[in-house]
């Protein structure tokens, strides 16, 4: 049945079909997710550093394991690790479910981010796999658009499940996605001819990028509050680095690395990858901190909250529409840097808000981020992954889904961290005239802005390469 499948016209079509279903379902849970962390955060009374590793932990794990089922997908095949992902998925989602603490939550996080991996690290490779060069773009347009579509439904599909249902909800809602979306990868996806021999797994690599990666992140986040155990975290960060130090040392002298540093000497592929590190940083610092803004500064409840975050989502999807066939005109180079600027004057409206300005202010600067990554995402993506061989591509998809994760789980970092710190701050002054929340929300989105122009100037002098 398959083969009859793989034989049809539209078989690339219901190949993109299948990927965006997967993408969705991974989408839909990171929205949800960040929408409900306000209530989370009050059901294990944990503070916001803290409850933001639910978001982290999942991130994180992707961040590490996806260079591993990159090579994976080119040594295994890329159909059995991108159904596996499915399944591993969802069990995640159903344990995530049953969590009754903070720590249970997190630790379960981690099993859904070892399935988004064996997804991700698929997608971008299945889909520029069957589709011919000139015509990348619009097909990666499509893919970050089921992205865009699900950010657009999970906030209010997560404000009114837990509204309605309780948190729980919004883990189990995955589960029927993934029975479809398993039944759909089952039925039509096959393997592409093997363009390179049989490869060995950098399971080193991937180990010390992990701990490297875990342990600046814990001190990111738990090493600068006022609790005693800070001064430990804080020294987490000398491990953390001498283990990235050590990830590029076994890259380097590792014959089929999990991250292919070769690929980096390349001037549009490693610029194109740091542009994304910054731009879904400053993405994620955006929709991280805003449903707390919406509920602890305007008072909305959990599905008016719902409601108003999806300004970001439509204009993200409105953004990657029109990003695609712009990108296969123009060519990413000229996008890609128009994208962040756009996004970055939504991080500076972010700057200026305050509660009396109400709900407004806050969807218009949403707006501007979301129609700037959108124009930002697809051109980036497809530079990135024009600029590399066509027997890497799996490895490459990999690289791009890592540095997005690597980019997101950073943003939450940062964001909760300085929020605290500049909340304690403003608290001292004790002023009647300042409110702490709001006031150390914009201090965050100082440094946003910072990143959103980051990510335009390296996306402004990496160069261009064949269609990308």
């Amino acid at each position: 049945m398959r083969q009859r499948i793989h034989g049809r016209p539209d078989y690339q079509w219901l190949v993109l079909w299948t990927v965006c279903l997967g993408t969705f379902m991974g989408a839909l849970d990171s929205s949800i997710v960040n929408v409900t962390l306000p209530l989370l955060s009050d059901t294990f009374k944990v503070d916001i550093p803290t409850i933001g590793w639910v978001a982290i932990a999942y991130q994180l794990t992707s961040t590490s394991t996806l260079g591993t089922f990159g090579r994976m997908t080119d040594v295994f095949g890329r159909r059995f690790i991108y159904i596996a992902g499915f399944a591993v998925f969802v069990f995640g989602s159903a344990l995530c479910g049953l969590a009754n603490s903070a720590l249970m939550l997190i630790l379960f996080r981690i099993v859904q981010g070892v399935g988004s991996a064996m997804l991700v690290a698929n997608s971008m490779a299945l889909v520029t796999t069957v589709f011919p060069s000139q015509q990348r773009g619009m097909a990666i347009g499509f893919l970050e658009t089921s992205v865009s579509a699900a950010f657009t439904i999970a906030p209010t599909l997560g404000g009114f499940l837990q509204s309605l249902l309780g948190w729980r909800s919004v883990f189990y809602v995955n589960v029927p996605i993934a029975a479809v979306g398993l039944t759909l990868a089952y039925t039509i996806i096959s393997d592409p001819p093997k363009e390179a021999g049989r490869r060995s797994l950098d399971i080193p690599g991937a180990i010390c990028l992990s701990a490297g990666l875990t342990g600046l992140l814990l001190m990111l986040t738990r090493g600068f509050d006022n609790d005693p155990a800070a001064g430990t975290f804080r020294l987490l960060g000398i491990p953390g680095m001498l283990f990235l130090v050590l990830f590029v040392v076994v890259e380097s002298r590792t014959k089929d690395p999990t991250i292919d540093l070769a690929l980096f000497r390349g001037r549009v592929f490693a610029g194109a990858n740091a542009a994304k590190v910054f731009g879904y940083c400053a993405m994620s610092s955006v929709t991280f901190l805003m449903p707390f803004y919406l509920e602890q500064a305007l008072g909305f409840s959990p599905l008016l909250t719902g409601l108003g975050m999806t300004a970001l989502p439509i204009a993200l999807a409105a953004g990657s529409m029109t990003g695609g066939p712009l990108s296969d005109r123009f060519g990413s180079h000229v996008l890609a840097p128009i994208g962040m600027i756009v996004a970055g004057s939504g991080a500076f409206v972010l700057t200026k808000v305050t509660p009396a300005m109400g709900y407004p202010v806050a969807m218009v600067a949403m707006l501007l981020v979301g129609l700037g990554m959108g124009l930002f995402i697809v051109p980036n993506d497809s530079a990135i992954m024009g600029a590399a061989p066509r027997d890497k591509l799996g490895v490459a998809s990999g690289i791009l889904a890592t540095t997005r994760n690597l980019g997101l789980s950073s943003g939450i970092a940062f964001a909760g961290t300085l929020l605290a710190a500049r909340i304690q701050v403003y608290t001292a002054i004790a002023s009647s005239s300042v409110i702490p929340f709001a006031a150390a929300y914009r201090d965050v989105y100082a440094i946003t802005v910072g990143l959103c122009a980051a990510a335009m100037v390296l996306s402004l002098f990496r160069g261009k390469a064949g269609h990308g």
